[in-house]
């Protein structure tokens, strides 16, 4: 085998394979949230459902302003800390007229809920303290990514989510 042919051997791999670490490398702290599997248990509801309540542990690890950018479609600010992929999926088998998601943990919590459409929603304390909850009015069939996150970088803890039909 001659140089040149041991360079092309070499330089027909590194080409992709370098292509491949820069893109990669690009999403760095971007990650790509629609492949990930939820950390913890889902749901899949039809209208009429009763209570429901999951499980899961928050890990503070990314702002999760980096998974979806700063602000949600109402302009609220997206706070806390959480993991690279969604801790729960929902999914409405059907339009939901009113719906209510709490957080229980002791905990100051946040909420981050990515819907069909991309349409966003970050959440904060809630009515029961500061605990994050959401109550949402007509919201279409479809999956939506739920992040719990920690108000603190670094803290972790465990905690439930109760999801109710009003």
């Amino acid at each position: 085998m001659n140089d040149y042919s041991q360079w092309w051997q070499w330089s027909r791999w590194q080409i992709p394979v370098t292509a491949l670490c820069l893109v990669i490398g690009a999403f760095g702290e971007y990650p790509i949230v629609e492949a990930n599997p939820a950390n913890f248990a889902s749901l899949s509801l039809s209208p009429g459902f009763s209570s429901h309540t999951i499980k899961g542990y928050a890990k503070g690890i990314i702002a999760l302003h980096r998974i979806v950018g700063e602000r949600d479609m109402q302009k609220n600010m997206c706070l806390g800390y959480g993991s690279p992929s969604p801790d729960h999926m929902l999914v409405l088998k059907k339009n939901v007229n009113k719906l209510r998601l709490q957080v229980n943990s002791r905990r100051d919590t946040t909420l981050l809920i990515k819907g069909p459409g991309n349409r966003l929603y970050c959440l904060d304390d809630s009515a029961k303290g500061k605990d994050a909850g959401w109550v949402a009015n007509q919201l279409p069939a479809g999956r939506y990514s739920i992040w719990v996150g920690s108000f603190e970088r670094g803290q972790q803890f465990r905690y439930t989510v109760t999801v109710e039909e009003l």
